[in-house]
């Protein structure tokens, strides 16, 4: 009996796990007797929600460093300014504003080897952008 329901158990879980979708797509799934949603919203917010449905582990891996300051009363703006650059002009890699006493930082990318992350690297560093930028070892999301 309890074999039977742990194999009940488990069926549940991979058929739940399965179907998950976003809000966005249940309200505008079509069904016979019933009215429909039009939802008007920017393309990039469907991406941001379908990016935050997957889960994600940590593992070591590489991260760009385009910005890191330690005054306390700039650094902050700054590395939002900097995270608000890459996310409109390289939009291919997260984007992180990260916090370790005393310094701020804006690191770009999840890269499990230090070559993905010097290629990118040199490849930002050739747009003349960037005073300081650096590969720096650090834990990475990597998708489930």
């Amino acid at each position: 009996m309890k074999r039977v329901l742990l194999l009940i158990s488990i069926m549940f879980c991979a058929l739940y796990a399965g179907a998950q979708s976003t809000i966005v797509q249940e309200l505008r799934r079509a069904e016979p007797g019933k009215g429909t949603v039009t939802i008007n919203q920017p393309a990039r917010l469907d991406s941001i929600m379908g990016r935050m449905a997957v889960k994600t582990t940590q593992a070591e891996g590489y991260r760009v460093m385009v910005y890191s300051g330690n005054n306390s009363r700039t650094a902050r703006d700054e590395a939002n300014k900097w995270a608000q650059f890459m996310r409109e002009n390289f939009p291919g890699a997260e984007v992180y504003v990260v916090f370790e006493s005393p310094i701020r930082s804006c690191q770009y990318g999840d890269y499990r080897t230090r070559e993905e992350a010097e290629a990118v690297m040199y490849k930002l560093k050739a747009t003349k952008k960037f005073k300081e930028i650096s590969v720096r070892k650090t834990l990475i999301n990597l998708p489930y």
